[in-house]
């Protein structure tokens, strides 16, 4: 099992939190981090659980905080895309203030009007409905 299924479980909760900020008016940048926070962390998730020998040592080297290049792996890896067109020009918009951890900490970019105006609601639409899916697909990986 290895850390596979806590780091699943630790991107679900991130995607959760994410909605009760923003369903009770939290600060939308908070919401947006812990969002891209749930993608990293499934994302790699599901890197570890196609190949944990190979990709256990080349997540934060190589992926980092950029979750475009994540992103792009994990389709690579399932042969099929993880967010619809709409989803992914969100992640394109939010990678780039996420890997810079501008929505993290307090920063010039919290007055800056194009970043006011980034959505995810396809992004965090299309993340939730997933979870029903993966839960079961980590679910297995426990009894494994």
């Amino acid at each position: 099992m290895h850390i596979t299924v806590p780091m699943f479980e630790k991107g679900r909760s991130f995607v959760l939190a994410s909605g009760l900020l923003k369903a009770y008016e939290g600060h939308r940048f908070v919401y947006l981090h812990l969002l891209c926070q749930g993608v990293e962390c499934i994302g790699k998730a599901l890197l570890l659980n196609h190949d944990y020998e190979l990709y256990r040592l080349k997540l934060r080297k190589d992926f980092g905080h950029d979750l475009e290049i994540l992103v792009a792996e994990v389709n690579g890896n399932s042969g099929q895309p993880l967010f619809t067109a709409g989803a992914m020009t969100e992640l394109k918009q939010l990678n780039s203030y996420y890997k810079r951890q501008s929505l993290r900490y307090g920063d010039a970019v919290d007055f800056n009007d194009e970043a006011l105006l980034v959505s995810a609601d396809s992004l965090y639409r299309e993340l939730v409905e997933s979870l029903t899916e993966l839960n079961v697909k980590f679910a297995a990986e426990c009894d494994a």
